[in-house]
């Protein structure tokens, strides 16, 4: 299965991390565009309608067996394994992310926030456990901060991609979260007052998200410096996506939300002064509790409680 390599990279796919990452040691940058290669390989196979969901799953299953056996023919793969041997990745978190990459591949439309933490874990927590790894933060409670940005991260993506995953008959705002609670996903598309309802919902899934951003600061002013400021510029980027949704009154629906380069300029500078003078985050503990308790079904544990 052949997908399109070239936009898999940073620079195609994801600009706005693409432009906290230029922040990154050369080294550093090379092996974390890896990683996100390869994740993006993951989710681009859950994402390809035109393929059969039969061969999807014989190529995550295949991806699966040659992470476990620490060798692929495919450069994109061999490359992420790789790094995973270099810094002692463990093999569970790829294959947890293959996990929740598979649950896309039926329809989706959660009940609760429980299933939905579980669900970002897999996809995007993961990912964040990874980068952690790469950039040698060593302390398990610092590692869950970079899980949880993750894990914030995919609340933003699902608050901007809503119109996008119900056409692919996906629904991740929980149920517990809507006043329209069925899965009618051709409806919701076609009618505007449920689609009003839709965008009441995400006023609470955006809150929630930046609850879990505020908890991920106190892990990333832990970081030297040359981290700090990446990923302080990818953190706060990806939350003003959100309060941008917020001030369009969660109106997503017309057009994606992104960042102007103006604004990423802006919020450039305040990240400089927010990574150099504050140091102090007031944690939210329930949050910290709610996550480890929803992620407590996945092969990664954080019992301790921070």
């Amino acid at each position: 299965m052949k997908l399109n390599e070239k936009k898999l990279s940073l620079k195609f796919r994801a600009k706005t991390f693409y432009f906290a990452s230029l922040f990154l040691p050369k080294q550093i940058r090379s092996e974390i565009e890896s990683l996100y290669i390869f994740c993006r390989l993951i989710d681009d196979l859950g994402d390809e309608n035109k393929f059969k969901k039969k061969k999807i799953l014989e190529n995550l299953l295949k991806i699966k067996k040659e992470i476990k056996i620490n060798f692929s023919s495919d450069n994109k793969i061999n490359d992420f394994i790789k790094i995973m041997q270099k810094y002692k990745i463990e093999k569970n978190l790829p294959l947890e992310l293959i996990y929740g990459v598979r649950g896309d591949l039926k329809n989706v439309n959660f009940s609760d926030i429980k299933e939905l933490i579980e669900y970002s874990f897999r996809v995007a927590g993961t990912v964040g456990y990874m980068f952690c790894k790469i950039i040698g933060v060593k302390e398990k409670k610092h590692i869950f901060r970079g899980v949880q940005l993750g894990i914030a991260m995919q609340f933003t993506n699902i608050a901007r991609d809503v119109e996008e995953d119900l056409k692919r008959k996906r629904i991740y705002i929980p149920q517990s979260m809507r006043n329209y609670k069925k899965a009618d996903y051709s409806k919701i598309l076609k009618n505007d007052e449920i689609k009003k309802q839709f965008s009441i919902s995400l006023k609470e899934l955006l809150g929630k998200a930046d609850q879990i951003y505020n908890n991920a600061w106190e892990g990333i002013y832990k970081l030297p410096l040359r981290f700090r400021l990446p990923i302080g510029i990818a953190a706060e980027l990806y939350q003003q996506i959100g309060k941008k949704i917020k001030k369009k009154k969660y109106n997503i629906w017309k057009q994606r939300v992104y960042l102007t380069k103006l604004e990423k300029l802006f919020f450039f500078i305040k990240v400089i002064i927010r990574v150099l003078y504050t140091k102090k985050v007031v944690i939210n503990h329930d949050i910290d509790n709610q996550i480890i308790r929803s992620i407590k079904n996945t092969d990664i544990k954080f019992y301790e409680k921070f």
